[in-house]
């Protein structure tokens, strides 16, 4: 009976994971010829604002029609989430035209203005698909930044509600990303993961790779809040730290 019901919890959560909302860009009002701000009216019901912003449907693209942001300038794509709020968030983003490098392509992903991932493409021509985990509350606002010196298109976005856990989590321990938020000296981690520390203006002030249950100094960081982005089992991870 126990094994019985131990089976009906992970179907029960499995469900619960499946997608609250998603977003293919098809009814994007955005033009093909240059860039420029708006709203439309989205996946299932969802009001979606641009900035910056152009419709993809060929070369570049990533299914069917994708959104394409600007070299410079506010470029953004954001939505409110619905009363179930965000708990893992869904995306894939690739370059846009040839000029400059990927490592001038950038995407960032914020929840209620929470930086939770940031991403620096690692080659041209290559859909990136991420997963990050907020796990926010409530009726949220979701939104994707371009902030490189280049071009980039974001597509297939999707999130499920709030609490939801995937399978793998209920089968297996959670991993520790880190294992100190009130900061004095050490960011202790516990797992192994490239990092990237932030600050509240969303800007890189130390990057490092870390060894399973090894530290980062931030000693000379000044007192706030940072983000720390990282990587562990192949999903985006982001925590928010004190330092003193």
């Amino acid at each position: 009976m126990k094994k019985l019901y131990s089976l009906f919890a992970v179907a029960v959560l499995a469900i619960s994971a499946s997608a609250q909302g998603s977003e293919s860009f098809t009814n994007l009002s955005a033009t093909a010829g240059g860039y420029t701000s708006g709203s439309y009216t989205g996946d299932n019901g969802v009001t979606w604002n641009y900035s910056g912003a152009r419709k993809v449907t060929t070369g570049d693209n990533v299914t069917g029609t994708s959104v394409g942001f600007d070299l410079n300038g506010t470029r953004n794509v954001k939505a409110n989430s619905g009363a179930g709020g965000v708990g893992n968030v869904t995306y894939t983003v690739r370059s846009y035209f040839t000029g400059g490098t990927a490592a001038n392509r950038i995407i960032q992903v914020y929840v209620n203005g929470t930086m939770y991932d940031s991403y620096t493409l690692d080659a041209m021509g290559t859909n990136y698909t991420r997963t990050l985990t907020a796990n926010v509350s409530g009726d949220v606002v979701i939104e994707f930044r371009s902030t490189g010196s280049r071009q980039i298109v974001v597509d297939d976005i999707s999130w499920t509600a709030a609490g939801s856990l995937a399978t793998a989590e209920v089968r297996g321990k959670k991993e520790i990303f880190i294992k100190n938020t009130s900061v004095d000296k050490e960011i202790y981690f516990g797992t192994k993961s490239d990092i990237k520390i932030f600050n509240a203006n969303g800007q890189v002030v130390k990057t490092a790779s870390i060894s399973e249950n090894g530290s980062v100094n931030v000693e000379n960081l000044q007192s706030g809040i940072y983000f720390v982005v990282g990587n562990v089992n192949g999903k985006a991870v982001s925590e928010k730290i004190i330092k003193k």
